[in-house]
């Protein structure tokens, strides 16, 4: 009897398992259709949408490709395609072998040429590789050199035709080693990390007499978001430092901005990350206007 009580039983204990499976089975295919619609929204509509905000004859600035897996469903993107939008310039999205694996400069400089690019943008992103400042290859993460070597030879192409630039955290570390600085591996400074790692930001102190202070139009911000593990170590010649944070980290550097042919500025922290309009937009403001400048400029070539 005992026997036939527990075959009795088997079937309705099995019941509840399969329903738990069934829920289960229905939570992952939930996630992956949400997966999938943010992928298409941050992807494809939120930049085509953003596009479709600029006037046509828009600057067009030539953005590099963030190759991390956030950027691959849009997330490090979408941020950039605001600001840049708001601020009046169209992104023009460039990757990494456009020029060529190995990279070939003269096909950058033809590149610039074709896709008609009157401004840079050089974002966040993995650690540039250090055989190319002489650092130490086994402590960095997610190198990529051959979007090293392309935004180097972007940033030279660039300079040489006196097109601005602006480089974002990885960008501000690409700007300085292209022009032969070094790069400062944070991570191996846990007490100096743990102040410039991290979302809730810290405060940044800008030169007064930096171009940076110019277009802020002040020489402290209370809080920037700071996510970098990296940061510029020695000023390459024909750098200077803009800004520093917490233990004189910089935080900022400047090159070719007083008077002289181009402009170029590179930022440690997340300016496009916030929703300071009134002040660290300003940035991106800026490029866009020295970018249309240029255009003007080249069109009036053209004729």
């Amino acid at each position: 009897m005992m026997k036939n009580d527990k075959a009795q039983e088997s079937p309705t204990k099995a019941k509840p398992k399969r329903g738990r499976l069934r829920r289960w089975l229905g939570r992952i295919a939930i996630a992956i259709v949400v997966l999938i619609v943010a992928f298409v929204l941050f992807r494809l509509i939120y930049p085509a949408w953003t596009n479709s905000r600029v006037p046509a004859d828009a600057p067009r600035i030539a953005f590099s490709l963030d190759d991390t897996l956030l950027a691959y469903v849009g997330i490090t993107d979408a941020p950039y395609q605001r600001v840049m939008s708001a601020a009046g310039g169209r992104l023009i999205t460039l990757r990494p072998d456009a020029a060529g694996d190995p990279v070939d400069p003269n096909a950058v400089k033809a590149l610039l040429e074709e896709k008609r690019i009157d401004g840079v943008l050089l974002p966040g992103g993995g650690d540039v590789d250090p055989n190319l400042y002489g650092g130490d290859p086994n402590t960095t993460m997610l190198v990529h050199r051959l979007r090293d070597d392309f935004e180097i030879a972007l940033f030279h192409a660039a300079r040489e035709k006196g097109l601005p630039i602006i480089g974002i955290c990885r960008g501000c570390q690409i700007i300085n080693v292209a022009m032969g600085g070094r790069v400062r591996n944070l991570r191996l400074e846990p007490e100096i990390k743990k102040k410039h790692l991290l979302l809730k930001g810290h405060p940044v102190d800008i030169e007064p007499d930096s171009e940076l202070a110019s277009i802020f139009g002040i020489t402290r911000l209370e809080k920037v978001i700071s996510l970098h593990g990296n940061s510029v170590a020695e000023p390459a010649p024909g750098v200077r430092v803009a800004a520093t944070g917490p233990g004189g980290i910089t935080e900022a550097i400047e090159a070719d901005s007083a008077g002289k042919k181009g402009w170029i500025i590179g930022i440690q922290w997340h300016p496009e990350m916030t929703n300071d309009k009134q002040v660290q937009h300003k940035v991106f403001n800026t490029l866009v206007d020295r970018a249309r400048k240029h255009q003007i400029y080249s069109e009036v070539l053209r004729q």
